[in-house]
């Protein structure tokens, strides 16, 4: 009996011992569900609970969005290139479509103005720093635009070494794509298609003693040098040859000069051909020229058809200026309408040529990676040549078809003038441009020229006429 009861203490305390354990736990628990309500009723767990998302999220990276960068000028101009890639950009991530299933977002980075009094070294060394930083992008898919073909060809030589997509939307020099390299595009023809597209189209408009007039940049010569030996190898003359300048005194002078000299009499010439990589100088000289009286018609190549110009010239001194474009707006497509309606809607005027170029470099590097089914460079980048045999890739620009050095190939190029209120397209143009085979018994026939400028191919109606 008394080894039972002794037995039966135990058992008893520890009862006792666990009752007062939960106890403690029940009192706790409803402790805990106090001061819960209490604080819910304050708002402060709602706090908590965001202040703990946020630490996590720095610690842990989430974010698998993809960047396009676009460069462009820092001449505080608003630009219609940057309105273009940011309507698209907004298109591209509609309805949570983006890249692949990744959100795609625009970096814009600017880089320093271009002019013939900024020395080319130096502009080399600054798009070499400026295009290593860009390289090194987080989640980079492509980079867009560089404004002048000097600092596009040297930052190319930038992104092909770190395997980096780079579409060059204004670039026209030859030397961007001759050098082979995997990832590299150029969206528009180069300078010697350009200025020969002008020249065919002044030939053929009846025009046959030129002045000539250029900056001293590498854009400059070169395209002057092309439109000077496609002129005077279908027997025009140039009647001078001069250079452009950023000055104002200078331009004025220019512009006496022209008027006023023993070489040569106002009625000694019938047009002007200007090229320079200032936007400033080339609007001062058509404002200047046409207050002057100087009405002939003034070519350019393809940045004369910007709304910038437009508002520096003032659009009634713009009449009878010409230039070369790969974009129509005149389009009567559906893609091309939309575009133009589009655009004018969000910013209250007509696209341009930067705008349709901004616009279609970001879709088209929507188009080729959801194509390729990855955002790996060199796969992307064989995706869109091989596009060329096969499902070409076509934008408001028209066809985007490149040939194996990443040249914009097969599709079409026009000559817009303007009519001293907007620009309208006046001719058409095939390239590539295969002279050889370029039939000229309509010219001949016309008297318009004796040949056509090494180069050029015939308009596109005119070779559907024969």
């Amino acid at each position: 009996m008394q080894e039972s009861i002794a037995q039966n203490e135990p058992e008893n305390g520890t009862v006792k011992s666990r009752r007062k354990v939960w106890i403690a736990v029940l009192l706790s628990a409803a402790v805990i569900v106090l001061v819960v309500a209490v604080l819910e009723a304050a708002g402060v767990t709602s706090m908590l609970n965001r202040l703990t998302g946020s630490v996590t999220a720095l610690f842990k990276d989430e974010d698998d969005s993809l960047t396009i960068v676009a460069v462009y000028s820092e001449d505080g101009q608003q630009s219609n290139f940057l309105r273009g890639a940011e309507m698209a950009v907004s298109r591209v991530n509609e309805n949570d479509q983006g890249v692949l299933g990744r959100k795609l977002n625009l970096k814009t980075i600017s880089e320093p103005v271009y002019l013939e009094d900024r020395g080319l070294e130096t502009a080399v060394e600054d798009t070499l720093k400026l295009s290593g930083r860009i390289a090194k992008t987080k989640n980079l898919l492509a980079v867009v635009g560089h404004e002048w073909s000097d600092t596009a060809v040297t930052a190319s030589s930038i992104y092909n070494l770190n395997d980096v997509l780079y579409f060059a939307t204004h670039a026209t020099a030859d030397s961007l794509t001759n050098h082979s390299f995997d990832t590299v595009f150029a969206l528009q023809p180069d300078n010697s298609t350009n200025s020969g597209v002008v020249a065919t189209y002044a030939l053929k408009s009846g025009l046959r003693r030129f002045i000539v007039l250029s900056d001293k940049t590498d854009y400059g010569m070169e395209s002057a040098n092309f439109f000077m030996a496609s002129t005077t190898t279908a027997g025009a003359d140039i009647v001078y040859r001069g250079y452009l300048s950023s000055n104002r005194q200078s331009t004025e002078q220019l512009l006496m000069f022209i008027l006023d000299n023993q070489l040569f009499k106002r009625t000694d010439f019938d047009a002007l051909f200007i090229v320079s990589s200032s936007l400033d100088a080339t609007g001062d000289f058509i404002k200047s020229a046409r207050e002057l009286g100087l009405d002939v018609p003034i070519l350019g190549m393809e940045y004369m058809f910007s709304s910038t110009l437009e508002r520096l010239a003032g659009k009634k001194n713009m009449k009878n200026v010409a230039g070369v474009s790969l974009f129509d707006r005149d389009d009567i497509s559906k893609d091309a309408q939309a575009f133009v309606s589009d655009f004018s809607g969000l910013y209250g005027q007509m696209p341009d040529l930067d705008a349709a170029l901004g616009y279609d470099a970001i879709m088209l590097v929507r188009d080729v990676a959801n194509k390729a089914g990855t955002t790996e460079p060199d796969k992307v980048a064989d995706t869109l040549k091989i596009a060329r045999y096969k499902t070409p890739f076509k934008g408001v620009t028209g066809p985007l078809i490149f040939d194996r050095n990443g040249l914009i190939t097969d599709t079409e190029v026009f000559i817009v003038q303007h009519d001293g209120k907007e620009f309208h397209t006046v001719e058409t143009y095939q390239i590539p441009t295969d002279w050889a085979k370029v039939s000229q018994n309509k010219l001949e026939d016309e008297g318009t020229l004796d040949t056509l400028p090494t180069g050029v191919t015939a308009p596109a109606e005119e070779q559907a006429d024969q």
